[in-house]
């Protein structure tokens, strides 16, 4: 389990007292299922899952037909494997749309990275075309090349950009929005602001992919990043997404990866609380530190963070318009903490 306040929590007959873990509603409450709905997209291909893609995509189809299905969103998937899916639904009978998150193979540099969208566009047409009704592509996942970072100015940046954006349209005959990440190190404001106001000038539905962890402490970022990612794609009005790192509700220690682990209720509680109460980034920043699972209190009504109240309305608004989703190579943890909390 993710922290161990919560195994000693759980063996507590005070815990289940408490207002956040009792409701006299029926469970999840409207607040919760509209702060979690379509909250994960399974990533059971990477880290550390690191399924084969058969194992990977029957959990999805698993999952599509549990309980908590409506906490799942789509199927992440490189484009480099979608040749390997075609075969594995030649076997399958499907009975409802798979929606895909295809990570585009990117590149090194500009050149080859729009090559490579050349050769992902037809892999994803290709699969379409062999299973009609089957598949459904509306996002595309990019890592930004690093040749981009080295100028001093945004023009091949926001011109990669509008390319992409216009090649998809030209081979799907509708908009497809790119999340767009980049490689983030000591200097992540200039890099982060970069990305994301040019993302605000293509004005294309395309937003901004935030990695939240890894397998290594390397590989999760200080709750600083993650503030100012959050801020300034509240302040270009650019939807993001993160990617990794956020399997439990809270923020904890984890002895695993030697690491604090980020919580989705903390990323994703500050993303909506910015969305909806502007937020900054010394809020942001509490918010993100959080280790107390009972500041964070799902109503029917709505959720209570340090007495600040978001209507329903407020967390689904925000949820659609700006903190999408996140990448998770595991849909059983989150749900399983969630239990734990006698939230589900």
């Amino acid at each position: 389990m993710f922290a161990n306040q919560f195994l000693t929590l759980k063996k507590n007959q005070d815990f289940i007292s408490k207002e956040l873990m009792t409701t006299n509603h029926s469970k999840p409450v409207q607040s919760l299922k509209l702060f979690a709905s379509a909250l994960i997209d399974y990533a059971g291909l990477f880290p550390p899952a690191n399924l084969e893609l058969a194992q990977a995509f029957h959990n999805f189809v698993f999952y599509r037909q549990s309980e908590y299905n409506w906490m799942l969103n789509k199927f992440i998937i490189p484009a480099g494997k979608l040749g390997e899916l075609s075969e594995i639904l030649k076997g399958m009978e499907i009975d409802d749309v798979i929606p895909l998150s295809v990570l585009g193979t990117g590149g090194e540099t500009s050149a080859k990275f729009s090559e490579n969208l050349g050769k992902d566009t037809e892999n994803i047409k290709g699969i379409l075309k062999s299973h009609p009704g089957v598949l459904s592509f509306d996002v595309l996942e990019a890592r930004l090349p690093k040749d981009l970072f080295e100028k001093d100015n945004d023009d091949d940046l926001l011109d990669l950009m509008i390319n992409a954006s216009d090649d998809l349209e030209k081979a799907f005959g509708r908009n497809i929005p790119v999340f767009y990440e980049a490689s983030l190190g000591d200097e992540y404001e200039n890099a982060i602001i970069r990305v994301v106001e040019s993302i605000a000038s293509l004005n294309k539905g395309c937003g901004f992919k935030l990695r939240t962890g890894g397998v290594v402490p390397a590989a999760f970022p200080p709750e600083g990043q993650i503030a100012f990612a959050i801020m300034t794609c509240c302040e270009f009005g650019v939807p993001m997404k993160c990617t990794a790192g956020l399997h439990h509700p809270i923020k904890h220690f984890n002895e695993g990866v030697n690491s604090y682990m980020h919580g989705f209720f903390n990323v994703f509680g500050a993303g909506i609380l910015a969305y909806t109460n502007n937020l900054d980034e010394e809020e942001l920043l509490d918010v993100l530190n959080d280790e107390d699972p009972y500041e964070f209190v799902f109503k029917e009504s709505g959720l209570e963070y340090n007495e600040i109240e978001i209507s329903n309305a407020e967390i689904k608004e925000a949820r659609e318009k700006f903190i999408v989703s996140y990448g998770s190579c595991s849909f059983d943890e989150p749900i399983e903490d969630l239990k734990t909390m006698e939230l589900l």
